[in-house]
């Protein structure tokens, strides 16, 4: 797992240096296997086990210091008391997602926001995001990406008109169906497999990859961003 140290200093009052930093999180069991400059940053290469998941993000790797250092984690103070003004229409979506699985998919969350204007990232996130070696996209992406690598949880973004009857539907593949996914590739599926669907195809491949005919372009306005809590050994045997 890499973790940027500039990043880390966001979300935890500390004043370790970064080879100190990397010292305390060896000590409680997140065996640091090197560090390495990028730019004004370091990232932090943590060889996490199979059952430490908590830190698989920059927030779960904060909350660790905080148990060795005793000091404040300034991500509790960011959320809390915060005024947040969003020029943006954001409409809640209760109706539009159907769960036709459960048992591979416990809760699928949505939400539209219209008149989205997609662009570049900002600098700061484009280079946030490229230390740890992932590639800007667009401002849509990217965000869900920034805020997978901050809390740990995953998110998707939906070109909303793309989606048939603008609607979810979670549920298994059928006999011969496909996707071409975000890479380009055209993927054969299964029964085992959980898809993210409209009201007429997949439109994703649930907790692996998202497909490329609902993808964010240029040329999307409205967007539904998805957050959802799937089966990890379903999630796994697809991948």
């Amino acid at each position: 797992m890499n973790i940027s140290y500039n990043w880390l200093k966001n979300l935890i009052d500390i004043d370790l240096s970064v080879e100190e930093t990397a010292a305390q999180l060896t000590r409680v069991g997140l065996a640091v296997d090197g560090v390495h400059p990028h730019g004004d940053d370091f990232v932090i290469d943590i060889d996490l086990t199979s059952n430490r998941p908590d830190c698989l993000s920059h927030l779960g790797v904060a909350r660790e210091l905080r148990v060795v250092t005793g000091n404040d984690l300034t991500a509790e103070r960011q959320r809390v008391g915060e005024e947040i003004d969003i020029p943006l229409p954001i409409v809640l979506a209760p109706d539009i997602v159907k769960i036709e699985n459960p048992e591979h998919c416990y809760r699928f969350t949505a939400r539209i926001i219209r008149g989205v204007k997609i662009g570049p990232s900002p600098d700061w996130l484009v280079k946030r995001l490229e230390a740890l070696g992932e590639r800007s996209i667009n401002n849509v992406a990217d965000i869900t990406n920034y805020v997978m690598l901050e809390l740990g949880q995953p998110m998707h973004a939906f070109d909303l008109d793309k989606l048939a009857q603008n609607r979810i539907v979670v549920r298994t593949a059928r006999k011969g169906e496909k996707i071409t996914t975000l890479d380009e590739a055209e993927r054969e599926l299964d029964s085992s497999m959980l898809l993210i669907c409209d009201a007429e195809k997949p439109v994703a491949v649930g907790g692996v990859m998202g497909g490329l005919d609902s993808s964010i372009t240029n040329k999307t306005t409205n967007v539904l961003l998805e957050v959802a809590y799937f089966d990890r050994a379903s999630i796994r045997r697809t991948t």
